[in-house]
């Protein structure tokens, strides 16, 4: 039996048929491809990243310290004796005008002693009197003394030169002219010994009256030092301001140097800051800084620095331009950017936890929907920025996002909601 013949229109179809069973092979193959190599390919949710554009501008080299809000005056009033509050004249929370007194301390026992150390200065100041007095009495005993004794020795000298003549003359005795001259030197010799003794009382004068006056001014400071005393005890203000605190415990005693009461001025603040003394070398009283409250800067400098450093801490103390700005509240911690250097027309991005440090850093650049790795050399960095010294150009997007989970891979794909 012959085979039939197949005709050209079905060798057609099959050859059709035979070719669409191929392409839906390979399609499907295609498919397969790129599904695994979606599923095997790394990728990151587009809406869990943030980027930032690169952008030319300045930027601040900054290191971070912390630091609190305090009133840039505060009196701290200090009991200046042993004694007890007999009274109180204000609380705390109350404003206070200077002069005011806060409190009353018990002075009885001061006031009594210094009622005694006053006698005792009076008393010393007599007897100083009585001293001079007396040693000018004895001064003018002894220079009277010494007129008399200087016309003694005019009159031995006259009859020295007298006797002196008659000898010449062969009148007079050798032992008469003898006897004229011994008189005239014992009476020289006792001259100038009144008058070694006139200086003598002179210096010993002097002397006396120098200690006299020495415990005459240790008398009057110790009668100063209890007014002083005094005047303290009354624990007055020295400046307009507000009482933070005050021991209102009535009747309590209280110890010589303790603290009785704060007042602070509300009004003008300044900041206390601390910092790892690590940077201690960058510190210099004078260095510009930006204290930040609410995403507001404040500026201000370095007015003094703590020259001890405790447990590894330095602390300083920042004053502020606007010292009475209305977001300064007492007690208030900010973060405080100590400025130590400033640069311009540089390559910058905002800060955020893609960077560690500066030098050689490891970022990743978006191109479409893909993020690639890139080497790029941080510069100066501060609390919003961070200059890129090579590896970026202006207008590039940079994930600020952490890539620390793709940092080994050279690219990643960015799935983004359509």
């Amino acid at each position: 039996m012959m085979d039939k013949e197949i005709s050209a229109d079905v060798i057609k179809k099959r050859k059709i048929k035979s070719a669409i069973k191929y392409i839906v092979i390979v399609a499907a193959c295609i498919l397969l491809f790129v599904v695994f190599k979606a599923l095997i390919s790394p990728s990151i949710d587009g809406a869990r990243i943030r980027t930032a554009i690169a952008e030319r501008g300045a930027i601040e080299g900054t290191i971070t310290a912390s630091g609190v809000v305090v009133p840039e005056f505060e009196q701290v009033i200090i009991s200046p004796l042993q004694s007890k509050i007999d009274s109180i004249f204000h609380k705390a929370g109350d404003q206070i005008r200077i002069g005011e007194p806060i409190l009353k301390l018990n002075n009885e026992f001061t006031l009594n002693a210094l009622e005694q150390l006053k006698d005792e200065y009076q008393l010393q100041k007599n007897k100083k009197t009585q001293l001079q007095l007396a040693m000018e009495r004895t001064l003018i005993d002894l220079n009277t003394q010494l007129q008399i004794m200087d016309l003694q020795v005019q009159s031995f000298a006259s009859k020295l030169e007298a006797q002196e003549k008659i000898y010449n003359l062969g009148g007079g005795t050798k032992t008469n002219f003898e006897q004229a001259q011994l008189n005239l030197q014992i009476a020289t010799l006792e001259r100038q010994q009144l008058e070694d003794r006139i200086e003598n009382q002179k210096k010993s004068l002097k002397a006396d009256l120098t200690e006299l006056d020495l415990q005459l001014r240790i008398q009057k400071n110790r009668i100063n030092e209890l007014e002083r005393q005094l005047e303290l005890a009354k624990a007055k203000a020295v400046r307009n301001g507000v009482i933070t605190w005050v021991n209102d415990n009535i009747g309590a005693n209280v110890n010589q140097g303790e603290i009785i009461a704060r007042i602070a001025d509300l009004e003008k603040f300044k900041v206390e800051s601390k910092i790892s003394d690590i940077h201690a070398p960058k510190l210099i009283v004078g260095n510009p800084v930006k204290a930040r409250i609410n995403d507001i800067d404040l500026t201000g400098v370095i007015s003094s620095i703590k020259p001890t450093i405790e447990n590894g801490i330095i602390n300083f103390i920042v004053e502020l331009d606007d010292k009475t700005n209305e977001l300064l509240r007492s007690n208030l911690r900010v973060d405080v950017f100590v400025i130590t250097s400033t640069k311009t027309d540089v390559i910058r991005v905002a800060n955020g936890p893609y960077i560690n440090g500066s030098g050689r850093q490891e970022i990743f650049v978006v191109q479409g929907d893909i993020a690639v790795r890139r080497t790029v050399m941080v510069g100066d960095t501060n609390f919003d920025w961070v200059e890129i010294e090579s590896g970026i150009e202006e207008g590039e997007e940079i994930i600020i996002t952490s890539m620390e989970d793709h940092i080994h891979q050279t690219e990643v794909k960015i799935k983004r909601k359509k």
